[in-house]
């Protein structure tokens, strides 16, 4: 081939490659051009999804679902003005805890607390007032969807899709006849989980009114001043019985409404009438007596194995080891300090000590310890005056969160005590009971709030000028409602439902209180008989209605069961308490499995805006 001839060809060849090139040019001219119209039309989504309330209630509908929204406003029309409002984000839904709620009316009430991540509000600054209705009894069950539906729910429970699906009502109770103010109300059920660990459930009501108090807030709290009298101090300190009953301690038969102590217990003889009169008591000369029991095992059961007492002065009175009736399976050396050897020789018996303690106390005796019940329940002992360290000492987990002794003693009496030192193993029951005396006596020293890491809900509303109305039955009015303005002690839900419709409704100045507690309990305890139940669930329904139609604008309205159907766990867990029982695996498991049931529940939201037809819900 001759010069000429290869050099056409390499012309051709470049040709053929610039084609090519040409060809990808356009190809990826087309591609740029797509991906740009992607981006400006995703950017126009995007703030059309901006510019939407979040919630389920912007969700795109189905056709059937837009034309059964458009018969329902022909039906009959919504009367509202555009005011606050709540509104579910689906897309950070949870399990509400009862903290959240109490940082929810905090949020609503004053310049701290968190509105909680699921739910947005809109027009937030004109909500005034908050009213707040407890209501045990009111579990996921009572409206026929089971504990294992309500958890798995991936957002609030939609009324009117569990309607649709026919999974809401529970025909035995024929809720849909005689709770129907509910989904009129409120159009979603908040699946609601009580606190608790995975041995027992708290209370949801102390939970949600019990406030962590932060450093300058605990700068700014005046310890209670008690008095000189040393009698006086004490009686400050003692365990009322409300207390007594929620922390699971024996009840002595001057105490107990009915019944009396079960064989193999003793107790002081003592008449009702001479215990906690506070004038009673300071006239009369107590002794101050600090106890601390060491414990074994016997298959599944606690037994007694040794036990001391100290004076106000820590001076030791008692100090006696005692050999149990059943056989001892594990000594629990690293925490008892009692070994074979220890006991060998022993021949005291629980009698032995039950005749001695009988001796040492008597009615002008108080009685301290850390978890106290527990030593109680070992001794077989049942007492009236108790100071318990446990619940004496706050905790910065709150109210329902106990310290350890080990740990109070280290950061209060700057003493290290139940450490494996010198040989010594295990837990010494003097020293225990010598570092509980010192602790009372500490805090009788600096004050009853000198310790403190929390505050009642009504003290913090109170610090920005936000007044608190609490109705409630007795032993709840106080324990935590005896500061609030506005306070009643109910013994029944007919009187519960009276205050709240007085709170509300004051002839002076309407809703004159910014938080309104209310609790009813009727329907925690459901008759027997059919005709009852639904009788109480009518009384309900009815009540709700009424407080509803009350409300004057802008008010929150939240009602929460604060747990669910505790009773079958309430149940195992006295009987799981009950030191003559033998619990079993089997148990163990029925157990966890119904503390799991019993901690869930639902709550209820809604702001009332005025005016507004309750005949329908008009979201």
């Amino acid at each position: 081939m001759t010069s000429r001839a290869k050099r056409l060809n390499e012309i051709e060849g470049k040709v053929e490659t610039n084609d090519e090139k040409k060809s990808k040019a356009r190809k990826i001219s087309t591609t740029i051009g797509f991906i740009t119209s992607t981006r400006a039309r995703l950017s126009e989504v995007s703030s059309e999804v901006k510019s939407e309330h979040i919630g389920p209630y912007r969700r795109k509908r189905t056709k059937g679902q837009k034309e059964a929204k458009k018969r329902r406003k022909e039906k009959k029309a919504i009367i509202r003005s555009f005011g606050p409002e709540f509104f579910f984000d689906v897309n950070r839904w949870k399990i509400i805890d009862i903290k959240e709620l109490q940082n929810l009316i905090l949020h609503l009430l004053t310049d701290e607390g968190r509105c909680p991540e699921w739910l947005y509000i809109e027009k937030v600054e004109e909500i005034r007032n908050v009213v707040f209705l407890m209501i045990p009894g009111l579990d996921p069950s009572l409206f026929g969807i089971t504990v294992e539906t309500a958890v798995k729910a991936k957002g609030p429970l939609d009324w009117e899709k569990l309607q649709e699906k026919g999974l809401i009502g529970n025909p035995d109770l024929k809720i849909s006849e005689n709770l129907p103010i509910f989904p009129k109300i409120f159009s979603h059920g908040c699946v609601t989980r009580a606190p608790g660990d995975a041995k027992r459930m708290y209370n949801p009501t102390g939970n949600l009114f019990s406030c962590i108090l932060s450093e300058a807030q605990k700068g700014s709290i005046k310890h209670k001043e008690i008095s000189g009298d040393i009698y006086e101090q004490i009686y400050s300190c003692l365990l009322t019985p409300e207390e007594m009953v929620q922390n699971d301690y024996p009840i002595p038969s001057c105490m107990a409404k009915e019944g009396r102590l079960p064989d193999g217990w003793v107790e002081v003889p003592m008449k009702a009438s001479d215990i906690f009169v506070k004038k009673e008591f300071t006239k009369r000369n107590f002794r101050v007596l600090s106890i601390d029991c060491e414990m074994c095992k016997s298959n599944d059961l606690s037994v007694l194995t040794r036990v001391s007492i100290v004076d106000i002065d820590c001076n030791v009175v008692y100090d006696e080891l005692i050999m149990p009736e059943e056989p001892i399976t594990d000594y629990l050396t690293p925490f008892s300090g009692i070994t074979k050897e220890r006991l060998k020789d022993v021949t005291t018996t629980l009698k032995d000590v039950q005749k001695r303690l009988l001796e040492l106390v008597d009615s002008d005796t108080v009685l301290i310890g850390h978890s106290l019940e527990c030593d109680m329940k070992a001794l077989k002992f049942a007492h009236p005056y108790a100071i318990d360290t446990s619940i004496l000492y706050t905790n910065p987990g709150g109210v329902f969160s106990k310290s350890s002794l080990k740990m109070l003693a280290h950061q209060w009496l700057k003493r290290s005590i139940q450490v494996n030192e010198g040989g010594i193993i295990g837990h010494d029951s003097i020293e225990d009971a010598k570092a509980a005396m010192d602790l009372v006596k500490l805090k009788l020293n600096n004050g009853l709030n000198f310790d403190k890491s929390y505050e009642n809900l009504i003290h913090r509303l109170e610090r920005y000028n936000k007044t608190s109305a609490f109705i409630d039955y007795d032993g709840k009015v106080q324990l935590l409602g005896v500061d609030a303005k506005h306070s009643i002690k109910c013994t029944n839900d007919d009187e519960v439902f009276t205050g709240v419709l007085n709170a509300i409704n004051n002839s002076r100045n309407p809703m004159y209180h910014n938080f309104i507690w209310g609790r009813f309990k009727d329907l925690e305890n459901l008759p027997e008989y059919e005709k009852d139940i639904l009788t109480t669930l009518k009384q309900l329904n009815d009540r709700i209605e009424n407080i509803y139609s009350r409300l004057p604008a802008n008010t929150a309205f939240i009602i929460s069961s604060g747990s669910g159907n505790s009773r079958e766990w309430e149940n195992l867990y006295k009987k799981r308490m009950n030191s003559s029982v033998n619990w079993t695996a089997q148990d163990q498991e029925f157990y966890e499995k119904e503390l799991l049931k019993s901690r869930i529940g639902l709550t209820f939201l809604r702001v009332k805006s005025d005016p507004e037809n309750l005949g329908e819900n008009e979201k």
